[in-house]
């Protein structure tokens, strides 16, 4: 078995929304629940309103079916306890993605994703089924498409019980590409059963699909750690990984290449003197697209590049680090550089086999026992 935890996202806020549907939740299964013990057909009469049919439709049940869950004192084929995993699932899934897309998205924007996900996903079951539905699952399927887009680097903290409990940090990937086959087998397979995988590929598409078409508006906070921003930034991923695998070759004289830079480079340091640090990293991304071989002096390259990764500017703080390195590789703050540098290959920018000697010269010249565990920790990270 497979718990999810969370991630390994940094969080700025808290997930209210998130927070608050999943109360929600919890209370509307508890009222059923209650009322069940009291009056079990009362509690039926009270799911059949609540839940999503195409025989009997109410506009109101496209919101209510997704608050409302089944409970292990109700009749039918079910066993109790997979009653109860089903909520417990949706729960799970609703605090790990949601909460991260939350962060990343707002708290009303997200409110409204993740409510017309359910919305569509309900949509799409009864489109193809005459078998009421309920359940938070075609919600919770939106927001993995979503996080699929926003978070594709992303790591999941997952609990597994099997044979010997241990945690696992797995790959986003990985754990959606299960979670989305097992749906896609089903719906395939099975058809018309007792699991909506109808609603479940509808809530897939319809996260996909927002994500992409909300990502160029100022809807998402971008930090270039999208899918998108991912294909767009190949080509910086390929320089970067030639440049960390090993020192570059001699080629034309620096001086040709630098010497235009020079006033970029002026203006930047200009920038920074007066703690402008935006205006400097902008004009720094203009300077380090067109010369790949400019670099600031040692204090000011180094405050540009942790205001980069600060910003969540990734692949653009990981080449100011790594020029850094080039330039001053036997400064004190190098060791420091290298952990920085691996730490955003790895978990940021999918590059771990390019960050393992940078880890490896970390954790030989680390000056605490949390550098060297973050550095140990990391390198186990790069080698999966």
């Amino acid at each position: 078995m497979f718990i999810l935890l969370g991630t390994d996202l940094p969080r700025d806020r808290r997930p209210v929304v998130t927070e608050t549907l999943i109360v929600l939740m919890m209370l509307a299964y508890l009222a059923v629940l209650v009322v069940g013990a009291l009056d079990q057909q009362a509690a039926e009469r009270l799911i059949s309103g609540l839940a999503l049919s195409a025989r009997d439709f109410h506009w109101w049940q496209v919101i209510t079916y997704q608050f409302t869950h089944d409970n292990p004192l109700m009749g039918g084929t079910e066993h109790p306890l997979w009653r109860l995993l089903h909520l417990g699932f949706n729960m799970m899934g609703l605090w790990v993605f949601g909460s991260a897309i939350e962060s990343r998205m707002g708290r009303v924007g997200f409110a409204i994703f993740v409510l017309m996900g359910g919305i569509v996903a309900g949509l799409a079951h009864i489109a193809t089924s005459q078998n009421p539905v309920i359940g938070a699952s075609g919600a919770v399927c939106a927001l993995v498409g979503g996080f699929l887009i926003l978070f594709p680097r992303c790591r999941i903290r997952v609990l597994v019980i099997f044979f010997l409990i241990t945690f696992w940090m797995a790959p986003a990937l990985l754990i959606i590409s299960i979670w989305v086959a097992l749906d896609l087998i089903g719906w395939v397979g099975l058809g018309d059963s007792g699991t909506a995988y109808a609603a479940h590929i509808g809530g897939y598409l319809w996260g996909l699909g927002t994500a992409l078409a909300l990502l160029p508006t100022p809807v998402f906070k971008r930090d270039g750690t999208d899918a998108v921003a991912l294909l767009k930034h190949r080509h910086r991923r390929q320089v970067l990984s030639q440049v960390t695998a090993g020192p570059r070759p001699a080629t034309a004289p620096r001086e040709a290449t630098v010497e235009p830079a020079a006033a970029f480079v002026s203006a930047v340091r200009g920038h920074i003197a007066q703690g402008n640090l935006d205006s400097a990293t902008s004009l720094w991304c203009r300077l380090a697209t067109e010369h790949e071989a400019a670099v600031l002096p040692e204090k000011d390259q180094l405050t540009l590049a942790n205001h980069l990764q600060a910003t969540g500017k990734r692949f653009e703080s990981a080449d100011a680090y790594r020029r850094y390195l080039e330039r001053y590789s036997k400064s004190p703050s190098a060791g420091e550089v290298r952990l920085l540098l691996g730490l955003l290959l790895v978990r940021f920018l999918g590059q771990g086999a390019e960050a393992i000697p940078l880890l490896e010269q970390a954790k030989r010249d680390a000056t605490t026992d949390q550098r060297r565990s973050l550095a140990e920790s990391l390198l186990g990270e790069a080698s999966t």
